[in-house]
């Protein structure tokens, strides 16, 4: 007589059988939604700078946002330690460094947070507008990175979201032009950069600036 296994199965095994598979699941699901969910930041006022830990740097930006509830999110880059990738190189996100600012009722001006020194991809930008969500996938676009060095002001640009939009587009812009913001900066940061000194979080190779800041050859 054949028999079938699971009858003849001890009830007291299939439960232990079944917790342990559900612990299991369970025990993955944790870890990837660990491993994947991103950690919230908060962005001040450039005039009340948070406490700067170690191996970290501020992050300085320069906000003209509008819409109900915008945001964006960045990811931290495998990039051995380069300031930036040179186009076409391949690159992958790490999935512990990914996190997510809200821009909501902020005001146009100059504000910083503290991020872990490294090259970041911002990945998306969130704008929506009543009801109507959009976001934005900026994970493959060079010009939204930037780079964190620690212990210094990082100044990453620019970040616009125009609250003007229709049903399915919106205007956005992230430019770094720190030659032509640099008066303004430092201007508004001058005590901070004394301290923690200014420098161009540019996540791509500008060479206007590199250009900008070398010294001048003079022909006699």
């Amino acid at each position: 007589m054949t028999l079938n296994l699971r009858s003849v199965m001890p009830i007291g095994y299939q439960a232990s059988g079944v917790n342990t598979l559900l612990k299991g699941i369970i025990f993955a699901a944790i870890l990837v939604s660990e491993s994947v969910i991103a950690r919230a930041l908060s962005l001040v006022p450039y005039d009340s700078p948070p406490e700067l830990e170690g191996g970290r740097g501020y992050v300085l930006v320069k906000l003209d946002v509008g819409g109900t509830a915008p945001s964006i999110e960045f990811a931290k880059m495998y990039a051995n330690g380069n300031k930036y990738l040179l186009s076409g190189q391949k690159y992958k996100l790490r999935k512990k460094g990914r996190y997510k600012v809200s821009l909501k009722d902020k005001s146009e001006g100059f504000y910083l947070m503290t991020v872990p020194a490294g090259l970041y991809q911002i990945t998306q930008i969130n704008a929506p507008y009543f009801n109507l969500p959009y976001k934005l996938d900026t994970a493959k676009r060079r010009t939204w990175r930037f780079h964190v060095e620690a212990g210094k002001t990082n100044y990453i640009g620019s970040l616009f979201i125009g609250k003007q939009r229709k049903s399915d587009t919106v205007e956005v812009y992230f430019k770094n032009r720190i030659a032509t913001d640099l008066d303004g900066v430092q201007e508004a940061l001058n005590s901070l950069t004394e301290l923690y000194p200014l420098v161009s979080g540019a996540g791509v190779q500008d060479e206007f600036l590199q250009s900008w800041l070398s010294p001048l050859e003079i022909n006699q």
